[in-house]
């Protein structure tokens, strides 16, 4: 018999049906008569619990259901501890089995079989039907397209009739506070010198001091010379015992009490009770209340300020600068932020575009410019070590002008419109470096020959050191001060070497006296030296005032820290040693005319840059006196020349008012690119960048250029092999300079 067609449900024992592992059930029939069978009791016991309400305060608090209305016609697929306990509670199983009865009308679509082994009910089903408990434990999947699908349990439609089926006009929102919970709590180490127990600290800390540092230490008694160490602990909590007590009589009589209460001027009512004193206590209180009387009144009423006093104070705090500071960055980050961008490096040029080409351009980003400065020449400007957006730039003087004062601006890229720091000074300003170890120190060199050092982390100018004309004779320009790591002899300490306008280099201890030390002092050029040519000059019968010339140029060797170089204004360069005083070790002839720049490569520490009035820019391997490479333009003077810190092969320099960009990897008889100030004006200083990506210049007219670099080749792997190579390249046609230059070994050799 087919299932479709079983109409008849019989009953038998459990001990008389067929093995449970071959009866199966569809799911549908079961479902319906399970859902019957516990429906019922489960909606007794709910209604019951419906019936009972909380109110607090005429308030209905009672809680509502957990589950939703729209889950009362989901079909359960496996029996609920709920349905048990409503089960247990009926106690007749008669009850479920007359649910049963609509299990007559089974069909083929079931979709779930379910099996279990044992069950004290079942149902026999003829034909290929097989048996199947209702306390499932299995469940097997059958593929019908005609079951009932019931929606997923968690399904919520999308707007609930029951919560504010009309919108209020108003709600009513209670706020409370909850309660505190601690984490985490330290108590403080210090205390408040304003308050009783901060001053008790200071006092306690003050005896601590005396005892083991100060007079009261036992460092002069038998410890000393047994050397023991004699160490004063504290510990962090004293106990003070009770002081003991004990009964002492007096002998009082009518008389005593008589005498005292015949003086009421000798007691006090203190709290309510008379105190009775001594003759003695009573005349020190007396003479007490008179000194106190004869003291002058305090003036406790405080003159009223006015308003504009008070804006006065506030526009000179410090907090105030500050925060002025920090809106105005805020307010130029709208004007400059794809400047600011670019500078940083958030946006570069893309290295695969199809239309990338290496045009070694400048593109202006913004000027560092500044109404106290206009019309003061820049002398001299340096990024800081440490923060590369912070540009400290010193202002000096022409020579035919009434401004005779100088000036020092830190400027930083986060606001280029107003700068951060400004320092007057009474002389102009010659030349400056920032400290390596102690970043916020700044170093100045002035045109009269004083030296100062100043802490740029505050507004108003806080002078470190300062020269003295009893511990510094200089008295002409500091053309170049920098900051050189010390060695054992000075600690490891960094000392400040200067060179100045009548060919002295000084060294500056930094210690409190703030001495110099004459470490050299060059004299004028006698007779011929190698290197490049001189142009014949007439006869000159005329005395030299000075005999030394001026030193314009101060560079230390980038590997041997004893050996430096010094640049005079007649063209010469003298390597000298700080462990030989007032003689240099060798002397070359660079340029016909001063000196102006020298700068050692920062890939190939034997390779170095010269650049003069002759102008030229030279490149010159230590070693030999003869030029590798000469660059040059126009006829005019080469005010400043760089490597770039990124490319081995690439020399900015400027002339007049151009800057010239040099790739001597591609041609060394024309730059690759001429770019002219904005202002037209004369430039007189240039540098890179520590990332390499820009450029900074400034001219006679107080203005500093920040120029962003555009269409750069990309930087080579081996960057000092390519330097040399290009160097090689360039000396073909100069076969015995080449030669020469092989036989100073490697790199050169290789």
């Amino acid at each position: 018999m087919k299932a479709d067609e079983i109409g008849l449900l019989e009953l038998t024992p459990s001990n008389k049906f067929e093995s449970p592992s071959s009866s199966k059930l569809k799911l549908s029939s079961i479902g319906r008569s399970r859902k019957t069978a516990g429906k019922n009791v489960t909606s007794i016991l709910l209604q019951q619990r419906q019936e009972i309400r909380v109110t607090d305060n005429d308030v209905d608090v009672t809680p509502k259901l957990l589950t939703h209305p729209m889950f009362s016609s989901i079909d359960e697929h496996q029996v609920t501890a709920f349905e048990a306990i409503g089960l247990s509670q009926t106690g007749s199983v008669g009850q479920l089995m007359s649910s049963m009865s609509a299990l007559g009308s089974l069909k083929r679509s079931s979709s779930m079989v379910i099996r279990t082994s044992s069950m004290p009910l079942s149902v026999i089903i003829a034909d290929d039907s097989q048996f199947e408990s209702f306390w499932a434990t299995q469940v097997e999947d059958l593929p019908d397209d005609d079951v009932d699908k019931a929606p997923p349990q968690f399904y919520l439609p999308s707007i609930d009739p029951n919560i504010f089926l009309t919108r209020p006009e108003t709600v009513t929102l209670i706020l409370k506070e909850t309660e505190t919970f601690f984490i985490f709590e330290m108590q403080p180490r210090t205390g408040d010198l304003r308050t009783p127990e901060g001053t008790a600290i200071k006092e306690e800390n003050e005896n601590y001091e005396y005892k083991t540092v100060g007079p009261g230490s036992n460092r002069k008694l038998v410890d000393a010379e047994t050397q023991c160490i004699q160490v004063l602990t504290k510990s962090r909590g004293t106990y003070l015992g009770r002081r003991m007590r004990r009964n002492r009589g007096m002998l009082m009589n009518n008389w005593v009490f008589h005498d005292t209460f015949a003086a009421p001027e000798m007691m006090t009512e203190r709290g309510g009770l008379l105190i009775v004193h001594t003759k003695e206590s009573m005349e020190q209180m007396w003479q007490a209340e008179e000194v106190k009387s004869k003291l002058p009144q305090v003036d406790t009423q405080k003159k009223p300020i006015t308003p504009e006093e008070e804006l006065a104070y506030i526009f000179n705090h410090v907090n105030f600068l500050n925060a002025v500071h920090i809106m105005e960055r805020i307010i130029s980050n709208n004007i400059f932020i794809h400047a600011q961008k670019r500078f940083i490096g958030l946006i570069k040029q893309d290295p695969c575009s199809l239309d990338l080409e290496f045009t070694y351009s400048l593109d202006l980003l913004w000027t560092y410019t500044f109404e106290t400065c206009s019309g003061r020449p820049v002398s001299s400007f340096r990024w800081s070590y440490i923060n590369k957006n912070i540009l400290a730039v010193g202002y000096g003087a022409r020579a035919n002008s009434e401004t005779k004062d100088g000036l020092v601006l830190i400027w930083n890229a986060k606001n280029p419109d107003v700068p951060g720091r400004a320092y007057p000074f009474d002389v102009p300003v010659s030349d400056l470096d920032w400290s390596r170890d102690r970043p916020n120190l700044l170093a100045i060199g002035f045109y009269d020959g004083q030296i100062k050092v100043i802490d740029v982390s505050i507004n108003y100018v806080n002078v470190i050191r300062q020269s003295e004309r009893t511990t510094s004779p200089s008295s002409s320009p500091q053309w170049q001060v920098q900051w050189w790591a010390g060695d054992e002899q000075f600690a490891y300490q960094e000392q400040i070497y200067t060179c100045d306008q009548d060919g002295h280099i000084f060294c500056y201890r930094y210690v409190e006296d703030f001495m110099s030390t004459t470490m050299m002092r060059v004299f004028r050029i006698e007779g011929t030296l190698p290197g490049v040519s001189r142009t014949s000059h007439c006869n000159v019968y005329d005395t030299s005032i000075n005999r030394s010339p001026g030193t314009l140029v101060l560079r230390r060797h980038p590997t041997l820290s004893t050996i430096y170089f010094v640049g005079s204004d007649e063209g010469c360069i003298y390597k000298c040693s700080t462990n030989y005083l007032y003689q240099h070790i060798e002397s070359f002839l660079a340029h016909d005319g001063p000196i102006y720049s020298m700068l050692f490569s920062p890939f190939c520490p034997k390779i170095f840059l010269t650049c003069g009035a002759d102008w030229c820019t030279r490149i010159w391997a230590e070693g030999l006196t003869e030029p590798l490479i000469t660059l040059s333009t126009t006829m005019a003077c080469v005010r400043y020349a760089v490597w770039s810190p990124t490319h081995s092969t690439i020399i900015a320099n400027i002339v007049n008012n151009e800057i010239c960009i040099w790739d001597i990897k591609r041609k060394t008889y024309i730059p690759s690119s001429v770019t002219t100030s904005p202002t037209n004006a004369r430039l007189v200083t240039l540098d890179f960048t520590s990332d390499g990506n820009q450029v900074v210049t400034g001219n006679i007219e107080g203005d500093v250029y920040v120029h962003n670099l555009e269409g750069m080749p990309f930087p080579p792997y081996n960057q000092k092999q390519v330097l040399i190579e290009s160097i090689v390249k360039a000396l073909v046609t100069k076969p015995a300079i080449l030669k020469n230059l092989k036989k100073l070994g490697p790199p050169f050799s290789q």
